[in-house]
This record gives structure tokens, sequence and C-alpha cells, in this order.
């Protein structure tokens, strides 16, 4: 699968406040093209978090800028969320990278200094002003190819910074282990996804039991009326915001 810039790409960050001192940045755009079969605008799964002087990347790919990062967290090797490239941009000599176990066996900072920690569903890391949990993602939904199969052990991440918490799905069904999460105020997760990831109806359904502050819509084609859906299916009491720059009322600012 070919990853590049999109020119759906937009000329400025797009920024979400979550609480003071905590913001969340959409990495931007990108092009998917695999050879006869797909070639799309398409919003990915990488953020930007900074959270109370700590810089988190999650998943990034194609980023602009090469601010270092303090956590950089992987969530599975595919292509489009997984860059040698990009974390080789990001890493400074204590820079934590923290990846489940397929994207363990594939990476090598050992050049660098990186730091580098495995983590299992289910797991949590405790670290002096933050904390990292991850969650299962996989697929549920039964096809010729599993493209997340549980046994991959992929991961989401639920990153905690002075009781705020942002839980970024991963790419994934809405699976069992989701049900005991609790005290979640901003989720991120794919929607529109087919056999890959959860559909639209499904990802809301998970953010109307979560009943976070935000809810950012995640891992999609660009110009899809899946966001669309999914913001009239979200109960009132959360804000949903999206952030792939294109112009729809309810942005982030």
């Amino acid at each position: 699968m070919g990853v590049k810039r999109s020119p759906q790409r937009p000329t400025e960050p797009i920024r979400l406040k979550i609480e003071e001192g905590i913001t969340l940045t959409a990495v931007g755009a990108v092009k998917i093209s695999v050879p006869l079969i797909v070639n799309s605008d398409f919003f990915p799964s990488g953020f930007k978090l900074d959270a109370q002087k700590k810089v988190v990347y999650i998943d990034p790919v194609l980023v602009d800028g090469e601010e270092p990062a303090d956590f950089l967290l992987i969530t599975h090797p595919h292509s489009d969320h997984f860059s040698i490239q990009d974390i080789r941009k990001l890493i400074k000599g204590d820079t934590i990278l923290i990846c489940p176990v397929k994207v363990h066996k594939k990476l090598s900072c050992d050049h660098t200094g990186c730091i580098v920690k495995l983590i299992r569903p289910g797991e949590r890391l405790d670290f002096d002003d933050i904390s990292i949990e991850s969650v299962a993602a996989y697929n549920i939904k039964a096809g010729i190819i599993t493209p997340h199969p549980k046994s991959a052990m992929n991961v989401g991440y639920i990153i905690t910074s002075q009781n705020t918490r942002i839980y970024h799905t991963g790419d994934t069904d809405y699976v069992p282990e989701m049900q005991r999460l609790k005290d979640i105020n901003a989720v991120l997760t794919p929607i529109d996804g087919g056999n890959l990831t959860m559909t639209t109806p499904k990802a809301a359904a998970l953010v109307n039991h979560l009943k976070p502050r935000f809810a950012v819509p995640m891992h999609y084609n660009i110009g899809t009326p899946g966001v669309e859906e999914f913001r009239h299916l979200i109960q009132s009491d959360t804000r949903v915001v999206v952030m792939d720059g294109q112009q729809r009322s309810g942005n982030a600012e």
C-alpha cells in the first residue's frame, strides 16, 4: 500500500483544546493507493497530543514539522499507522516508544537511543505525569481475510494526564473489552470501516456508551457521508469534532 501526502491536507494544522494544557492536533490527510484497488484521499489515525508539556504522537504518518516526541504510540504495523521514516524524524534520546508485539518485532531504535517498550492488550504503563493503557483492537466481523485478528494483539491507547483520559481506539470493531472502559473525556474512533474497522453506527454506539465530552471520527475517506451520519447518531452531550480540514459545521477551532 502506498501512502503519500494528500492535496486535501489543510495548510494549517487542525487543533482541538480538550482541557487547559491538553491539545489534540490532527497530523493531516494522506493519499492511500493500492494498484487497481484504491486511490483515495484519506483521513488517517495519526495525531499529536500536547499534554501538560509532554508531546505524544499516536500513529504518526507523513508528519508536518519535527517537534520531538516524549512518547510515541503505535497501534499496529499497517503502513498507514507505522512509519519508520516518521519515527526517525520524531525521536530524541529519551523518547519512549510504546508498541504491540508485531511492531516491536519490526522495530529497531538501538542506534538512536530510543527507549522501546512492548505493551499487550490490557496492560498499563505509568510515568511521572502521564499513564498509557492499552485496549484490545481487533475485527469481529467474519470475512475471507481478517485485517486485524485478535491473535495479532494490536491495541488502542488510553492516555491519562491530570485525570483527563483520551482514548484512541486504533483499527478495531466495537469489541467487548470496550464495555469495561469508563471516565473517558475524548474518543478518537474509526468510522465507515466496512470489514476493516467499525461501521459508522457501531462507532456511534461506542461513543454513546462511553459518553465523552468530545468524539473525533478518524480513518475514513474524505468526503464520505459517514461523517455527517456519525454526527447525527451521537447523543447531544458529546461534541463531535471533525479534524480533516474540510468545511463542516462543528469543526475544531
